[in-house]
């Protein structure tokens, strides 16, 4: 098999900026998580009922911020591959994923083929897919006018 052209600076440039704008939506919606959950763990329940609703709201929250966490390490992984340049390229097979696939999943691992094979035989692929992210105050968006 040949070996594949990288992106060209102009598309990786567009992808690049994709992730970092929805890296940055997802930062924000964490910190907000983690605010709400503080305050519901914070709030001391009258009766059983209101105890019962905090623990199914906290656990709805915890569950939607592991999810953005876990999608905040695909971001870094996607993004470390722009930097070295292996983004655009399925990580099993070496051929470029579709630019649509890269549009619709910015964070795509494999093309639609090797995927698809992934999904039918899950035991046969064991995925080195990122592990839940942390957030340090590194992370933390910077406030600028744009966001008031």
């Amino acid at each position: 098999m040949a070996k594949q052209k990288p992106l060209s600076k102009k598309k990786l440039a567009v992808y690049e900026k994709l992730l970092m704008e929805r890296k940055r939506e997802l930062l924000k919606q964490v910190l907000n998580q983690d605010e709400d959950i503080d305050e519901i763990r914070g709030d001391v329940a009258a009766d059983p009922l209101d105890a019962a609703g905090n623990s199914t709201s906290l656990e709805l929250m915890t569950t939607l911020g592991n999810h953005e966490r876990r999608e905040l390490a695909d971001i870094d992984h996607a993004l470390l591959k722009v930097e070295n340049g292996t983004y655009g390229f399925c990580e099993e097979s070496g051929e470029p994923i579709h630019p649509m696939r890269l549009e619709a999943v910015p964070t795509a691992r494999f093309t639609m083929e090797i995927q698809e094979r992934m999904e039918r035989t899950p035991q046969r692929f064991q995925q080195d897919r990122p592990r839940r992210r942390i957030l340090l105050s590194d992370d933390l968006p910077v406030s600028t006018d744009d966001d008031e």
